[in-house]
């Protein structure tokens, strides 16, 4: 074969080849996939979560030149779910669906980004907002009824809004339990508007019986709690939560007393206060014999008759005389008022300082 037959059958050919390749790796180059929305945002406005799952649809394009693959799917929410196509060929349009469960959507929920991954350079994040508002099918006013700190053998009420949006017979609305040794409740029209009013009395015993357990007295640690539950008519319920704390119609403050390590030779005092909702005389006061408890002057105790919040306060100073004290105090001050039957206890600590010619020699080893 000549040198020319040469050029001519093999060199140009796969010179040619070689031209059209380059040419087309540099086109795709330029010219890769492009996701584009139509839109960018996907509005549900407000939903009847009784209704069911929504769903909404919005198209996006391919406006490259070469296939696109969509490799993944965020969400960006736990309340809805989008599907689509795979992929995209050049200039080929897809449907995507936004499915969203109203039922989940939370009460404060805000828009949610979706993010879609494709394998294009041009676009390898496309992102899709995606807001809603869920209309609930009853609310209630509050998400707690607490009724606070109260004593024993005393009634308190509370109000409750309850709103019902969906349409049905609101005559077959329960409120269940129907019975509660503590707990009484009606439900009545809201004179101002649509909704209905539910009234909570809570009476406070001096000792009351929860689920599962033995009568606790009311100045036991955990504090009082039960629960409202709402019936509808089509198996939907709502679920109140009620607490409270029972506490001592007199209340101390500090709960325990301690002068910590003093020396022997000073007669050290600390001070208590107890307070009240109401009126209080104090009966007695039972210490032991090393300790004398003495109210501050008639002008300073009227001074301090009645605190920022309506109570009323008694101030005592407790002073501890070590003539005959043992060098290690514990003991307790007994207080009898005219609010109760029960005592108040006060535990009172403190520690005489050894000096150090009186610290006896350590032992021998």
């Amino acid at each position: 074969m000549s040198k020319r037959s040469v050029i001519t059958t093999i060199i140009i050919p796969v010179l040619f080849i070689l031209i059209v390749v380059i040419v087309l790796v540099n086109n795709q180059r330029e010219y890769p996939g492009e996701l584009v929305f139509a839109q960018d945002k996907v509005d549900f406005g407000t939903i009847p979560e009784w209704e069911g799952t929504v769903t909404r649809s919005v198209t996006a394009r391919n406006e490259g030149r070469s296939p696109l693959q969509i490799e993944r799917i965020r969400a960006g929410c736990s309340y809805a779910k989008i599907t689509g196509p795979e992929q995209l060929q050049p200039n080929e349009e897809g449907t995507f669906e936004v499915v969203l469960n109203p039922k989940i959507v939370p009460t404060d929920a805000r828009a949610a980004t979706a993010i879609l991954f494709t394998d294009s350079p041009r676009t390898p994040q496309v992102y899709l907002t995606i807001v809603a508002t869920a209309k609930r099918f009853a609310t209630l006013s509050a998400e707690i009824c607490d009724f606070g700190q109260i004593v024993p053998e005393t009634t308190h009420e509370k109000i409750i809004k309850l709103c019902v949006n969906a349409p049905l017979n609101l005559e077959e609305v329960r409120l269940m339990p129907s019975a509660h040794p503590s707990l009484t409740w009606k439900m009545s029209p809201d004179p101002d508007s649509t909704c209905f009013l539910i009234t909570i009395q809570l009476k406070a015993s001096k000792k009351w019986k929860q689920e599962s357990a033995e009568p606790r007295a009311y100045n036991a640690e955990k504090p009082f709690s039960s629960s409202l539950t709402v019936a509808f008519p089509n198996e939907r319920t709502l679920t109140l939560p009620i607490t409270t704390r029972i506490v001592r119609p007199v209340t101390v403050q500090p709960k325990t007393l301690s002068y910590g390590a003093v020396d022997k030779d000073v007669n050290p005092s600390v001070e208590f206060t107890l307070s009240a909702k109401k009126g209080f005389k104090v009966l007695s006061i039972q210490v032991a014999d090393f300790l004398r408890v003495a109210a501050p002057d008639d002008w300073t105790q009227s001074l301090h008759a009645y605190n920022n919040h309506g109570q009323q306060e008694k101030r005592y100073k407790v002073f501890w005389e070590m003539a005959n004290s043992p060098e290690l105090l514990r003991e307790e001050i007994r207080i009898l008022t005219t609010a109760e039957n029960a005592p108040i206890t006060i535990p009172v600590y403190g520690l005489i300082r050894t000096s150090k010619d009186e610290t006896p020699p350590p032992p021998e080893r």
